[in-house]
C-alpha cells in the first residue's frame, strides 16, 4: 500500500497503481459500502425520536454535499482542471438533490418534492450503486483520497434515499415514472450541452467509462447505438424500479395482516 501517494491527482500518478474491478480490493470496498449502508439503515430504524431521525437524515444529506465541496477543494488544491471535475454526473446531481429534498421536504410544493423524490428513487439510487459496482475511478489505487470520498459519498447517497422511502418520503409510482424520464431528460439536455462546450463526458453521454456494462453496446454499434441504448435502458430501468418497489410494498403489507 503506497500511502505516498493518497493525495496525488490522478494525472500525475504513476501507470499501475489503481485497483481493478471485481478483485479482492474492489470487492473490499464493495462490502464496506454494504456494511455503512445496513449500518446506517439499522441505526435509524432503532431511532425512535422523530427530532433524532430528522437530524440523521439531515446529517447524511449534509455529508454527501460536504464531500462533493471537499472533492472540489482537492482537486482546486492538486491544480487540476476543476471543469472536468464538476458536480454533472448523475450521482453528484443526485447528492445535491438530496440536500435540496431534505431541507426543502415540507417547505417547497408537494409536487416539487414528489417529483425529487421519485427521481432519486428511480434513477439515483440505482446509479449510485452501478458507481460503486462499475467504478470508473479504478486509475486511483484502493486506498487514496479520491476511492474513499467516492464510494463513501455514493454509500451516502444510497442510505438516505433507502431512509427516505422506509420513511415514506418517497412514495414509488408508476404512473408519475414518464415525469422523472422527462426530468431526468431535461437533466441530460443541459449536461450533454455542457459536455459539448468543454470536452467533458459527464453523465458519460458521450461515451462510456473503461469498466461500463454498456461498453460492449458501444463497440459493436458506436456512439448511436451506445445513446440509444443508453436512453432505453434508463427508461426500462425508471418503470421497472417502481413495478417492483409496489410489488414488494404490497406484500410486505399481505404479510403484516
Amino acid at each position: 500500500m503506497n500511502t505516498g501517494l493518497f493525495f496525488t491527482y490522478q494525472t500525475d500518478l504513476p501507470e499501475g497503481v489503481g485497483y481493478s474491478l471485481f478483485h479482492a480490493e474492489h470487492f473490499v470496498i464493495m462490502l464496506l459500502c454494504l456494511a455503512l449502508i445496513a449500518a446506517g439503515l439499522c441505526a435509524y430504524e432503532r431511532c425512535k425520536d422523530a427530532s433524532m431521525r430528522k437530524r440523521m437524515r439531515r446529517v447524511t444529506a449534509s455529508s454527501a454535499m460536504a464531500l462533493i465541496v471537499l472533492r472540489l477543494i482537492f482537486v482546486s488544491a492538486c491544480g487540476a482542471a476543476l471543469i472536468y471535475e464538476l458536480p454533472l454526473h448523475l450521482c453528484s446531481i443526485a447528492g445535491i438533490l438530496s440536500f435540496i429534498f431534505e431541507f426543502g421536504y415540507g417547505k417547497m410544493p408537494e409536487k416539487i418534492s414528489g417529483l425529487i423524490g421519485h427521481l432519486l428513487f428511480s434513477v439515483c439510487l440505482v446509479g449510485a450503486a452501478l458507481a460503486i459496482v462499475f467504478s470508473d475511478g479504478t486509475a486511483y489505487p484502493a486506498f487514496h483520497f479520491i476511492t474513499i470520498e467516492s464510494n463513501l459519498f455514493h454509500a451516502l447517497v444510497i442510505m438516505y434515499i433507502l431512509i427516505c422511502k422506509t420513511e415514506g418520503m418517497i412514495m414509488p409510482s408508476v404512473k408519475d415514472s414518464y415525469k422523472s424520464v422527462l426530468f431526468l431528460a431535461a437533466i441530460a439536455a443541459f449536461v450533454f450541452a455542457v459536455d459539448k462546450w468543454l470536452h467533458a463526458n459527464y453523465m458519460f453521454l458521450l461515451g462510456p467509462s473503461a469498466g461500463s456494462p454498456l461498453m460492449p453496446f458501444y463497440e459493436k454499434w458506436g456512439y448511436a447505438g451506445y445513446l440509444i441504448s443508453l436512453c432505453a435502458i434508463a427508461v426500462i430501468e425508471i418503470y421497472a424500479v417502481n413495478l417492483i418497489a409496489l410489488s414488494v410494498d404490497k406484500r410486505m403489507r399481505r404479510s403484516d395482516m
